[in-house]
């Protein structure tokens, strides 16, 4: 099997759409009343957060790149 590259923005997307589904099966079944007041602004911070990740990821992979360039 090949490797992948680890990729920290897509596990962050990932544990805040769980988190959510969640929250949501929590109001379904009645334990915990989520209002969409509340379920808007933890989409949006969780995509805030995931894209935070993506751009610091990207921001090390580039400069790794560049020192491994720099010293063969």
């Amino acid at each position: 099997m090949r490797r992948h590259r680890f990729e920290p923005a897509a596990l962050v997307m990932g544990l805040v759409l769980l988190s959510l589904t969640v929250f949501f099966l929590l109001d379904a079944g009645g334990v915990w009343h989520l209002r969409p007041a509340e379920a808007g602004p933890l989409a949006v911070g969780g995509l805030a957060l995931a894209a935070a990740a993506g751009i610091l990821t990207q921001a090390v992979r580039s400069v790794r790149a560049r020192r491994a360039r720099r010293h063969p």
